[in-house]
């Protein structure tokens, strides 16, 4: 499973430190979005999961992730109760809409283009 998280945001690099503790049988591949040479745009927007062929964004790529860590299984009960009355992802988008993007030692040449979220 590749876990593409943004390089950018102090939550996300944070969750991937943490996730990677927690991966005792190496199943999970991280790479931060920002380093692909060409990236889709809705990677800004949330995570992404890649696993044996198939994308999984928002929440549903945090569930995934959840399911590969032996430490955290405790917790996917909970997740798809979340999930199915809706406050998962609600809870997922409104932290991803509000975190924010620090692209400290990130940039390329010594310049960061920060674009403004609307």
């Amino acid at each position: 499973m590749i876990v593409y998280y943004d390089s950018f945001c102090k939550i996300c690099t944070n969750s991937s430190i943490i996730w990677k503790k927690f991966d005792w049988n190496n199943r999970l591949t991280f790479a931060s979005f920002r380093d692909l040479e060409d990236y889709p745009k809705a990677m800004e927007e949330s995570l992404h999961v890649h696993q044996k062929g198939k994308w999984y964004t928002g929440y549903n790529a945090l569930m995934q992730i959840t399911k590969q860590l032996p430490l955290l299984w405790v917790m996917v009960p909970f997740m798809y109760i979340l999930k199915a009355i809706g406050i998962g992802d609600f809870i997922y988008k409104k932290v991803a809409k509000n975190r924010k993007l620090i692209p400290v030692n990130q940039c390329r040449d010594g310049a960061c283009q920060i674009s403004k979220k609307s």
